[in-house]
């Protein structure tokens, strides 16, 4: 459930939402690296010039400030989760973002505990902007018809069509009915 703040934010929708999950996927209970809090222990969102606990090439994409859920998490050095970079090939994608984290969407508050999902062979549905439509319709019409479209973390965090430097695949595309919403296939 949202905490919400502000009463304009009372209609926000969670863009992540789990399809077949009741056996393949898995909410994991996990935590924020220390990379992602300031010291008086506010959010502080992944910039372009990060380069503790990973190297970023982007800024993280964010909703009205903070983290969205279905994000694509790496596990960090620290054990901490830390937004995707996309360029990193060395460091395997640990799943998806179940919370919205910072800003004014804010489910965690101060706690760093967060929900991770986690689960090959799950099926979830992202709404937009929680993946990087940029580029899919045009991956899915050049895949054919059957062929499934593969999902990569982009240097922003989100899910995208386009490799970054990662021949990881975090996800399959299973459909996308407009573009404002894919069901994927979690990998990972």
């Amino acid at each position: 459930m949202l905490r919400v703040r502000n009463l304009s934010n009372a209609l926000v929708k969670r863009p992540i939402r789990p399809l077949y999950a009741q056996t393949q996927a898995t909410p994991y209970a996990a935590y924020l690296d220390p990379s992602l809090r300031n010291a008086d222990g506010s959010f502080r969102a992944p910039v372009s010039s990060d380069t503790n606990p990973v190297a970023r090439s982007a800024d993280a994409f964010l909703i009205q400030g903070g983290l969205c859920p279905g994000t694509v998490m790496l596990k960090g050095a620290s054990e901490g989760l830390v937004v995707a970079t996309g360029a990193n090939s060395a460091l395997q994608p640990f799943g998806l973002l179940a919370n919205f984290v910072g800003g004014t969407l804010d489910d965690i508050g101060d706690e760093n505990y967060i929900g991770c999902w986690r689960g090959p062979d799950s099926v979830f549905e992202l709404l937009a902007p929680a993946y990087n439509d940029t580029g899919l319709a045009s991956a899915v019409a050049a895949a054919g018809p059957g062929t499934p479209v593969k999902l990569y973390a982009g240097t922003d965090g989100r899910l995208t069509s386009t490799s970054a430097g990662s021949d990881v695949v975090v996800a399959h595309l299973i459909d996308r009915p407009s573009n404002t919403r894919i069901i994927v296939d979690l990998k990972v």
